[in-house]
Parts: C-alpha cells; sequence; structure tokens
C-alpha cells in the first residue's frame, strides 16, 4: 500500500483515539481488541468506545479493504485480533 493511500485512509478516523488505532491497523500487524484495553474512567465508557471502534471499522471496509478479525480462544471478541487486508 502507497503512503499516499494510507494518509487517505487516515481521515477515516475521527478523533485521536481512533486515530490511533488506525495508524497501529496500517501496519500491517495485528491489533488486540481495542476495547479491552481501556483503563480507568474510559472503562465506564465502555459501550460508546465499543461504538466508536465498530463505526471505524465499517468505514474502513467501505474503502474496500478487509478487516481479518481472529477471535479469541473461546471464540469471542473480548481476546480478539485485528488486520487489515491489503
Amino acid at each position: 500500500m502507497t503512503q499516499e493511500r494510507k494518509n487517505e485512509l487516515k481521515k477515516l478516523a475521527k478523533g485521536h483515539w481512533q486515530a490511533e488505532i488506525l495508524s497501529d491497523l496500517l501496519t500491517g500487524r495485528k491489533i488486540t481488541n481495542p476495547i479491552s484495553c481501556l483503563r480507568g474512567a474510559a472503562k465506564r465508557y465502555s459501550l460508546r468506545y465499543k461504538e466508536s471502534f465498530y463505526n471505524l471499522l465499517w468505514r474502513i471496509e467501505q474503502e474496500g479493504i478487509e478487516v481479518k478479525i481472529e477471535y479469541g480462544p473461546r471464540g469471542g471478541l473480548w481476546s480478539a485480533t485485528y488486520q487489515l487486508i491489503f
């Protein structure tokens, strides 16, 4: 993927939390579920963070990029990993 395309995709993020997740995804490596990493007061708003994360994934898929999800050991999303397939 070219740097130009990556810069275009970075515009899909709304806010710095999504931008950080998107920059991690654009490296091509797997990332763990960012909702499971919430700490402190942010944990109280986990449903909103979850909605925000899935909205980001939806916008990425609308751009024609596949998001590969590997479910956790018990088949759940809590310990799932995500990776962009370029």
